[in-house]
């Protein structure tokens, strides 16, 4: 099958990755630079599928899979990349909006299946990032840049991925090769994941359960890796077994944010499989609602009020913020946050 003549960017350009992933059969939530919607690739309900606008690529937080429009291709019908390459260029184009409603003809090629998490080897490299963090500029300043100082950095556990050292760190305290292959903090062609991220760790009992990172440089793509599976409600193992209230907010720097100013918090992370969250939640008597101001976000808080009924009160942000984390970064952020706290408690009295 010759190829060498097709112009790749070009048609790349033909076929924008959203419309190829809707044109699959996938529906894509929200609006704007980043969509989700539920993984073609993995069995899951959650919607961790996440197509990156600007850059168009996707990336799965569920599986750990993503690429390019041609990769979505390879992978949904099965192919070999010459003939992703022929099945795109005689296609019609989807930049008008055209978008070809075939269905694949062959059956989508199944992620690998994920090993267990290993709570005492994501421990043991929460803290190496951690130290790495204390000597890192960049990821200090980082985070500084989002509201998260110091202090709430230590106190959350959270780290800097250089990109080299991790593996030699964890074989110097005892991990096997064996471990270190199936714990997900390595690529499948042996990198670091998390390489020139900050690290957030979820933990309970004491342990790190899963591990996300936010890339420090802001042209790198994609800019969120997590642990491949099933993501957590982020935080709920600090809270204890029924807190008596709770901040639920959308993203990980939303959730770093409150929990940084000390307010009970967890985060959704993202608006899909809203379900689960309320599940996860259902010991708590009253949740407050912080998600994004935006449509995807306010339609994530309706459902969840319909979830949760009057345990769930919304808290609205001031006009003109999109989100918590936001808010964060303005001088006044936690007392107006704060204040609108109050005012959404009292409001369900």
């Amino acid at each position: 099958m010759v190829t060498a003549n097709v112009d790749i960017p070009a048609l790349k350009a033909r076929h924008p990755l959203g419309g190829t992933v809707e044109a699959s059969g996938v529906r894509l939530r929200g609006r704007g630079r980043v969509r989700q919607g539920v993984c073609p690739f993995h069995d899951e309900v959650e919607g961790s599928f996440t197509v990156y606008s600007d850059s168009e690529r996707w990336y799965c937080f569920g599986c750990g899979l993503g690429g390019d429009v041609l990769d979505f291709i390879r992978r949904t019908e099965n192919l070999s990349l010459p003939e992703a390459i022929a099945r795109l260029d005689g296609s019609p184009g989807l930049a008008s909006g055209g978008a070809s409603r075939r269905a694949p003809s062959r059956r989508p090629r199944a992620a690998p299946p994920l090993p267990p998490r290993d709570p005492a080897l994501l421990t043991a490299a929460a803290r190496f990032y951690a130290g790495q963090l204390r000597r890192s500029p960049a990821g200090l300043g980082y985070l500084a840049s989002r509201g998260v100082g110091p202090d709430a950095a230590v106190r959350l556990g959270l780290g800097f991925a250089p990109g080299d050292g991790l593996r030699e760190a964890l074989g110097s305290v005892g991990f096997t090769a064996d471990r270190l292959r199936d714990c997900g903090l390595f690529t499948e062609r042996g990198s670091e994941r998390f390489a020139g991220m900050v690290v957030a760790p979820d933990t309970s009992g004491g342990l790190v359960r899963w591990l996300v990172g936010r890339a420090v440089d802001p042209d790198r793509t994609p800019r969120f890796q997590a642990l491949p599976g099933p993501k957590p409600v982020l935080g709920l193992g600090r809270l204890g077994p029924a807190p008596p209230w709770v901040v639920l907010a959308e993203g990980v720097f939303d959730w770093l944010a409150l929990a940084g100013w000390g307010v009970p918090a967890v985060a959704a992370l993202g608006t899909q499989g809203v379900e689960r969250v309320a599940s996860a939640l259902r010991g708590c008597p009253r949740v407050f609602l912080a998600f994004d101001n935006d449509e995807a976000g306010l339609e994530a808080t309706e459902r969840l009020v319909g979830l949760l009924g009057r345990r769930a009160v919304a808290v609205t942000l001031p006009q003109g913020v999109g989100d918590v984390a936001e808010l964060a970064c303005l001088s006044q952020g936690r007392a107006s946050f704060l204040w609108l706290l109050s005012q959404a408690a009292r409001s369900a009295r």
